[in-house]
């Protein structure tokens, strides 16, 4: 996950994006982001279909009965890197056993890839690793591109660092959740696809202080969003020059969360999950 910027959604305390109630009926499908913007968005536009919520809130409603299964269609933020991943399987300890779509943004690696276009992973990697396959989900629209993901343990924001990583790899995407999350799920025995926007071309730099914007419950702070600008007032010029792509971005996943909803009640198709080292 390399797009750490504010998105349009407006800034909330922390766990408490949502209501704590959590009902029944016939979604089988959970759907996993890092950072509540990227939950936000994907709910945006679909009205009481979908429902934003943290780790707490999930964790609450898994007290009270299944996440899936219930009246809306759950979006769980867990936090962006290894904290999300530790939630992750957190949550699956807790009884939540999918099937799971891990979505939100993603960093562009190939060069044919541009701001708001959805990539669906067939592989993912790590730097250094061989690539697992992916299932790659047949209720998605064929317009949707495939490639290949690379899962790193920091945030990749420089065009340059982007272009390393591209001639290191092969990779059209990078993140830092969906190798360890995809990985979590197979241990359990649980369906799982990954789907991202990209949120910041390959030629795109993201100001390195915008590391600091999001926490690790995957929550973006407005006040430190203002104190840095005030203070570096360059990171303005920066964000403002990066917005027409982070809107589209934020569109896009709203539309795959429009397409999502839509197919939720649905039967999902079964697969065998994440397979590491195939070809």
């Amino acid at each position: 996950m390399s797009a750490w910027l504010p998105g349009s959604s407006p800034p909330t305390r922390p766990f408490a994006t949502v209501p704590e109630s959590v009902g029944r009926s016939l979604f089988p499908l959970l759907v996993v982001t890092a950072l509540r913007d990227e939950a936000v968005a994907f709910c945006r536009g679909v009205g009481s279909l979908c429902r934003p919520m943290s780790f707490v809130q999930a964790e609450r409603g898994l007290r009270r009965g299944s996440l899936t299964g219930g009246t809306f269609l759950p979006v769980v933020y867990l936090g962006p890197g290894p904290q999300g991943v530790k939630n992750l399987e957190r949550l699956i300890s807790g009884g939540e056993k999918g099937p799971i779509l891990f979505c939100g943004f993603a960093g562009g690696l190939s060069p044919e890839l541009k701001s708001g276009e959805v990539l669906v992973a067939s592989l993912v990697m790590r730097p250094g690793e061989k690539a697992g396959s992916v299932p790659v989900p047949d209720f998605l629209p064929p317009r949707y591109r495939k490639g290949t993901f690379v899962t790193v343990d920091r945030p990749v924001a420089s065009s340059r660092e982007k272009a390393v990583l591209r001639a290191q790899t092969g990779g059209d995407a990078v993140d830092m959740e969906s190798a360890g999350w995809l990985s979590c799920a197979e241990r359990h025995g649980i369906e799982a696809w990954t789907v991202r926007v990209v949120s910041d071309a390959a030629e795109e730099s993201l100001p390195a202080e915008a590391m600091s914007f999001v926490d690790d419950r995957g929550e973006t702070s407005l006040g430190t969003v203002l104190g840095t600008i005030f203070l570096h007032p360059a990171v303005l010029i920066s964000l403002l020059r990066l917005f027409p792509g982070i809107r589209r971005a934020h569109a896009a996943l709203g539309d795959l969360g429009r397409t999502i909803s839509g197919q939720a009640g649905s039967r999902i198709p079964s697969d065998k999950g994440f397979r590491r080292g195939s070809d």
